[in-house]
């Protein structure tokens, strides 16, 4: 994947990462809506988004997480 988004970056963490909560948010129709919530979250961390950054990657996921308690 060359340039992502950082929404694409974040949709392909929560497919891999959080796949039941991915699909369920398709079948809901609010996948953009809760991505667009998370990118929100997560703006601090993507400057300069580096998708082979693993330390990112963890941050990303641990902030995911976040979210999906408070839900």
């Amino acid at each position: 994947m060359t340039n992502p988004t950082a929404y694409d970056y974040l949709r392909l963490v929560l497919e891999q990462e959080f796949l039941g909560v991915y699909l369920r948010y398709i079948n809901l129709g609010i996948l953009h809506y809760e991505l667009t919530n998370i990118q929100e979250l997560c703006a601090p961390l993507l400057t300069g988004l580096d998708e082979d950054d693993r330390f990112l990657r963890y941050e990303v996921i641990g902030t995911i997480a976040d979210y999906l308690q408070e839900e």
